[in-house]
């Protein structure tokens, strides 16, 4: 999320003010039909064996449908990538005791059928399509491409105009998982740079971590996350079965990203002592040694109301040493 002045334009034209008070006018505010949307991009390592993507409603007034959908679609991939196939499309299913259901949705090689749920009494909001594909061991070449090519319902139900989602392999040198393992001095350094953006980093002592900071990076989105010592209790419930247990506590930092040339750029949002949410931006320089480690130096952090030079959140210099998980 990157800093910047932020207009809101009301845009009276599309209809009259005076419309609103003419008494031969009806507005039907039921009549806007429901649009479904597929997530646009994603990549990941190029190790992995399959990726899920995200089809949702987009904001709506009303309910959802109460009669089912045939979504058609196409599935090409190129490269290594030329067998790709959707694995499988599941949904869930949470009730109002917080247990929760993952349902599967009917496919075939060109369609997708969105069921009524039984119990929701709608098609699910949202759901996931899983495309699995099996590359092997040597680095893949190439990407696939699942087009929503068109969309079938009794309700009043359109597919965006962006209908395409686009699979790429991360390269990005930075991306993956990596560990910075942690003595006293190197903690206090850490948290010279990133307590300034988590009151719970900044009141912890090393003593009470597990000695290491976990760090991945995603496709555009990272998180830090630095677990501890204390334990609490938790309980989850998946298709009916309740299983409870104890879990470290962990505090996460998570950003937007971007690596190019040795550079990261982290954008992202923290609390202030008042409690409101503002943007960030993180500058760091890294580089992959011969090791295939990396060295990371934070040098700069500015706020949304600490951007003038002298007035940063944070300028420095902190160096840090991330192994490969």
């Amino acid at each position: 999320m990157k800093l910047k002045n932020i207009k809101i334009l009301v845009l009276a034209g599309l209809v009259s003010a005076c419309a609103f008070n003419d008494p031969e006018l009806e507005i039907q505010d039921t009549n806007f039909p429901l649009r479904m949307e597929i997530d646009e991009e994603g990549a990941d390592l190029a190790d992995a064996e399959d990726f899920k993507i995200g089809i949702a409603f987009a904001d709506y007034i009303g309910d959802l449908p109460t009669n089912e959908i045939t979504l058609t679609y196409t599935l090409e991939g190129e490269g290594d990538f030329t067998g790709v196939a959707i694995d499988e499309v599941v949904y869930e299913y949470e009730n109002d005791d917080d247990c929760v259901w993952e349902r599967e949705i009917a496919f075939t090689s060109s369609t997708i059928t969105i069921p009524v749920d039984a119990d929701m009494g709608t098609v699910p909001e949202e759901f996931e399509i899983v495309v699995a594909f099996n590359i092997g061991e040597d680095a893949p070449d190439g990407g696939f491409e699942l087009q929503i090519t068109g969309i079938q319902s009794s309700d009043n139900v359109l597919f965006s105009d962006a209908n395409t989602f686009e699979y790429e392999i991360l390269e990005n040198d930075a991306a993956g998982k990596w560990l910075i393992e942690l003595d006293e001095s190197t903690f206090e350094n850490f948290k010279s740079v990133f307590g300034i953006l988590s009151e719970d980093l900044a009141e912890t002592a090393f003593a009470d971590t597990e000695g290491e900071i976990a760090i991945e990076f995603e496709f555009e989105e990272m998180k830090f996350e630095i677990e501890l010592t204390e334990q609490e209790e938790v309980s989850e419930c998946e298709e009916g079965e309740v299983e409870t247990s104890m879990e470290n506590l962990v505090i996460e930092i998570e950003a937007d990203y971007d690596a190019e040339d040795g550079e990261l750029v982290f954008e992202g949002s923290y609390f202030d002592e008042d409690g409101e949410e503002l943007d960030f931006v993180l500058e760091a320089e890294y580089v992959i040694n011969e090791d295939g480690d990396m060295e990371i130096e934070f040098t700069s952090i500015i706020g949304e109301d600490n951007y003038e030079d002298g007035d940063e959140l944070y300028t420095g210099s902190q160096s840090f040493l991330l192994k490969k998980d």
